[in-house]
């Protein structure tokens, strides 16, 4: 039986990555979004809210005037994904393919080139756009991945993940004394040697450890993100079935959530700037998010 508030659907705009980079693009995303039923969004510092979108002197652009009459509510942050030093898109989508040696790497273990990374401007700019959008959109939430960040509590959320190293008693401490809400994305779940169990637990079996962790967290939960953690569950959720779909159920039962975020990216044929096919794309979406508040 569901109680308290009913969650909101949100869709990650970096699902849509290259559709973030032209401003034009950047509006029929958000139109195409609010048609198919999204009327919240999560945001990044994307090219398209810089006053210089494709890093050339002579094409400017209306920066955070984009977002004036926007059909969607910003309601939460991210920073960039690993920005480079480059502003013209150009050199940025190369120096993104060597980008992640500089970052992560040992010499033979590092992840693989990201052309994503020269998606957005350079570190500088991003940097900048993230302060211009966190202080000019009223209310808006930065989701974070760690409690170390220096934001107010009525301002931050922090996504449950395993590299905050801390242990899910400790977790709920910090929300609980703090006041900072928290974000459970299943397929970013504790090591289980980091959950402990709790009085009042179920006796019957869990229908996935994201059960056992969510439950643990629900009082604290007011982010849920919807990812798919392979094609095939994304695949059940588009038939209205498996663990995601009850996942927002129990999302919905525990009266708190306040939004199911989701994270299914646009597959990259459907994000090729022009093209027709992106109707395509909000049609999934919206059968997606029709599966989600679908009782």
């Amino acid at each position: 039986m569901e109680t308290g508030i009913s969650p909101k659907l949100e869709y990650n705009l970096a699902g849509g990555l290259a559709l973030t980079i032209r401003e034009r693009d950047f509006r029929q995303l958000c139109e195409g979004l609010a048609d198919s039923g999204y009327r919240y969004a999560c945001a990044l510092p994307f090219r398209s809210l810089t006053e210089n979108p494709l890093g050339f002197p002579f094409l400017k652009g209306k920066g955070l005037e984009n977002l004036r009459n926007c059909p969607i509510q910003i309601v939460h942050l991210e920073e960039a994904w690993n920005p480079t030093n480059e502003e013209n898109i150009a050199k940025a989508v190369i120096a993104g393919l060597l980008h992640r040696k500089k970052l992560f790497g040992g010499i033979g273990e590092f992840p693989p080139p990201q052309v994503w990374d020269g998606l957005f401007s350079s570190k500088v700019t991003c940097d900048g756009l993230f302060e211009q959008l966190y202080t000019k959109i009223e209310g808006v939430k930065v989701i974070s991945h760690t409690f170390e960040v220096d934001f107010p509590s009525d301002r931050l959320l922090v996504e449950i993940n395993p590299g905050i190293e801390l242990s899910q008693s400790e977790i709920l401490d910090i929300s609980i004394q703090r006041n900072i809400g928290l974000v459970f994305d299943p397929s970013h779940l504790l090591a289980s040697d980091k959950i402990i169990s709790v009085a009042g637990e179920p006796t019957k079996p869990y229908k996935g450890e994201w059960e056992r962790q969510f439950i643990a967290f629900s009082d604290q939960v007011r982010v849920v993100d919807i990812n798919p953690p392979s094609l095939a569950d994304e695949d059940d959720l588009f038939e209205g079935k498996g663990s995601l779909k009850e996942l927002a159920q129990a999302a919905k039962e525990a009266g708190k959530v306040e939004f199911l975020r989701v994270e299914i990216p646009i597959p990259i044929k459907w994000q090729i700037p022009g093209l027709p096919s992106h109707q395509e794309a909000f049609d999934f979406l919206q059968a997606i998010g029709q599966r989600l508040i679908e009782g």
